[in-house]
């Protein structure tokens, strides 16, 4: 037989293995989490990360009044009204082919981001041009490449002095050619305008538009139906063209007005001012009125503004002035960019928007790269109120992707935040009377038999897989809540006023028939109750809903209180989430209310407490430590929820408190939008940062509750 001394140093040897083991899995656990924390931050670090500039050596261009450059910078396109179209590859002149207006022209439009300009040649005649780079396939040695330049029109114009802006009009059914909407300024000064067909040589019916005085620039709208026009005197003026040319909107921007540009999508206005104001307009069709309204203002340049270029992938945009060019985004009113000195002619941005080139006056050329890879994010996109286009006023909109590339990413985390807080608070609602009373009558009240019932029944509510509860919550209850609604909102009461009348009666019955199922297991009673209220709830619903609501208690809803009712609404979110919730708040809740030493109950009731007041003024408050760290593990496993949110909902990310419409939280927004988040793009990195801020959020919640239970114990400890 071993003896006692080798049994106690396997015991010890055994003890001090285990406690590595157990110390090494703690660590690990930390270690893990701590990691998953890091590669979470370093994920979302980039969407704040403020752009990087880098300045290229200068280089030598021709004098040039705009420039067009493909996506690399290696291959530039000059325009100039004596030399016409000029082609540069890696700095080296190529030749480009013959066509095109007659030189010197008299007049062009400046190249856009699509590479289309217009000229008007010495003869009088307009011409419209495409301008863009041959690239032979897997070459990509700038010194293969080779000037695409196709010209198209060469329309007579007679009596125009200076051109100001066209608009390609594609064909249709209706019009089975394409045809160019023009403005141009006459000999007498007047803005005119025409539409052209670029096979016709019959010269341009020019019409004058209404308008008192010069026009400094103008821009048709993306579908060519109106024209803005700048004024010497500070007006931004909006004309409805067709049959007849009418003033439709006007704006002002306080100072001359010195050039005019489009965003991405042409649905912004963007207007620059001789004292170098920057600010973006946009139409706003409201009641059948038009508007034509202010809604970003951005940083000033120095300097009168000569002319903008949006960048093809973001809302990114460049404005040159004479003596300085920058890069602004239009949704933030971020600066991304600025450069100053020189006497800058002309700029260009490429379709990425990460090269800006700047030429001036003596033929110097710089040029810089702009790593922005996130700039429609900031802190006031996140937390504030953003003006988006086509909106009337600014507010708290999510919206990542809309129907075309050029569409507006709307990312406010306010709506998520919101619908977050809103769904735990209903889930909340519904559950906490549930479970902690149920708790307290379980632990105090009932019988031993029938608490070693109900307990583990409550407990077995928690297998149940979320994504069950949010399948029949979507599919049973939501449909289930809009034929009854008005029954489920009036069975509290109607069941309430049943109690308070069964009550008495139910007091005076004989002991004997009260205690008929034992002692502990009065709460039977309230079954026949609830049977009852739920019976006179459906006998009445419908006759409330006709007397009061008109017989539809929808249309009533909306008519009355302007509030839609979503199938999938808060209430079955609440009711499902709640569901869920239960189990945790109702077990821990228990064994808090269980713990409470028995001396104390029995103390209260010798001194002659009844039952009830012992529970509520000596049970309750002594086991309120671990009541409230059950709320608090309730509450985050409300915040947390992701699959029952996701069916049980409509996912609308609105800001409204009304029980009847959805919500859309931030754990099933990162469910809802990781399968359309590219890799490294700012919705993936933005996905990141919603994770982190629920971890964050989660975090301070159970340190508050550890706070407030540790302040409890030692306010009740004495007990």
């Amino acid at each position: 037989m071993r003896s006692a001394s080798s049994i106690l140093n396997r015991a010890k040897r055994l003890d001090r293995v285990m406690d590595w083991v157990i110390t090494l899995g703690g660590m690990t656990i930390i270690a893990a989490v701590l990691g998953i924390l890091v590669f979470i931050g370093k994920e979302a670090y980039p969407i704040f990360r403020a752009p990087r500039v880098q300045e290229h050596a200068p280089g030598r261009l021709p004098a040039s009044a705009s420039l067009f450059a493909d996506e690399s910078g290696e291959g530039i396109l000059t325009a100039d009204p004596a030399a016409g179209i000029r082609a540069f590859a890696k700095g080296r002149e190529v030749p480009v082919p013959s066509g095109g207006p007659a030189l010197p022209w008299l007049s062009h439009t400046p190249i856009n981001a699509q590479g289309a300009l217009a000229a008007l040649g010495s003869d009088g005649r307009i011409a419209f041009g495409a301008l863009g780079w041959v690239k032979p396939a897997e070459d990509r040695d700038p010194a293969s490449w080779s000037p695409a330049v196709e010209w198209k029109g060469l329309q007579p114009a007679r009596g125009i002095t200076a051109l100001l802006h066209t608009r390609e009009m594609p064909a249709s059914g209706i019009a089975p050619a394409a045809t160019w909407r023009i403005a141009a300024r006459d000999g007498q000064g007047r803005l005119v305008w025409a539409e052209v067909s670029g096979d016709a040589a019959a010269p341009a019916a020019w019409k004058p538009v209404p308008l008192e005085g010069p026009a400094t620039c103008a821009k048709w709208s993306a579908d060519g139906a109106m024209l803005f026009a700048g004024t010497p005197q500070g007006g931004v003026l909006a004309f409805s063209v067709g049959d007849e040319t009418a003033l439709a909107a006007s704006g002002s921007l306080g100072e001359p007005v010195t050039a005019l540009g489009f965003d991405l999508g042409r649905a912004a206005l963007l207007v620059g001012g001789e004292k170098g104001s920057l600010a973006a307009f946009q139409v706003l069709n409201r009641d059948g009125s038009t508007t034509l309204q202010e809604f970003h203002r951005f940083k000033p340049m120095a300097g009168a503004v000569k002319g903008f270029m949006a960048g093809q992938r973001d809302k990114r945009f460049l404005a040159w002035s004479a003596g300085m060019v920058a890069v602004d985004h239009l949704t933030t009113e971020n600066r991304l960019f600025e450069a100053r000195g020189g006497e800058i002619r002309s700029g260009a941005l490429t379709a990425r928007g990460d090269l800006i080139l700047a030429a001036d006056a003596a033929g110097g050329l710089r040029s810089w790269t702009l790593d922005a890879p996130h700039p429609e994010i900031s802190m006031r996109t996140l937390w504030g109120k953003v003006h988006y286009e086509s909106y009337p006023k600014a507010e708290y909109v999510w919206q990542s992707s809309g129907g075309s590339d050029d569409s507006e990413p709307k990312l406010s985390l306010m709506p998520l935040l919101f619908g977050t807080l809103k769904g735990t608070l209903y889930a909340m609602i519904f559950a906490l009377p549930l479970a902690i009373l149920g708790a307290l009558y379980t632990s105090q009240f009932a019988s031993p038999r029938l608490r070693d019932t109900i307990k583990p029944l409550i407990e077995i509510m928690a297998a149940l897989p979320s994504v069950v509860l949010g399948f029949l919550a979507g599919l049973v209850l939501a449909p289930l809540f809009e034929r009854s609604a008005v029954m489920v909102l009036i069975l509290p009461g109607v069941t309430l006023l049943l109690a308070l009348a069964v009550f008495p009666a139910w007091s005076r019955l004989p002991r004997r028939i009260r205690l008929g199922w034992g002692t502990g297991w009065e709460v039977l009673w309230v079954i026949p109750l609830l049977l009852t209220g739920l019976a006179l709830a459906t006998w009445l619903g419908p006759r409330f809903e006709r007397i009061f609501m008109g017989g539809d208690y929808r249309n009533w809803l909306l008519a009355a209180h302007g509030v839609t009712y979503d199938v999938r609404n808060s209430l079955v979110v609440g009711f499902a989430m709640g569901f869920a919730v239960i189990p945790i708040i109702f077990t821990i809740s228990e064994d808090a209310l269980s713990a409470v030493p028995k001396s104390l109950t029995s103390a209260s009731l010798a001194c002659g407490a009844s039952p009830w007041q012992t529970a509520w003024r000596v049970v309750l408050p002594t086991a309120s430590p671990g009541i409230f760290s059950a709320v608090m593990v309730g509450l985050g496993r409300a915040i947390g929820e992701t699959m029952i949110v996701l069916m049980a909902t409509g996912n609308t990310p609105v800001m409204e408190w009304s029980p009847f419409n959805g919500m859309r939280t931030l754990a099933a927004n990162i469910a809802v939008e990781t399968p359309e988040a590219p890799v490294h793009g700012s919705l993936y990195r933005l996905l990141f940062f919603t994770a982190a801020l629920l971890f964050c959020l989660t975090f301070l919640l159970n340190t508050a509750a550890e706070l407030v239970r540790q302040h409890l114990r030692k306010r009740y400890e004495s007990f």
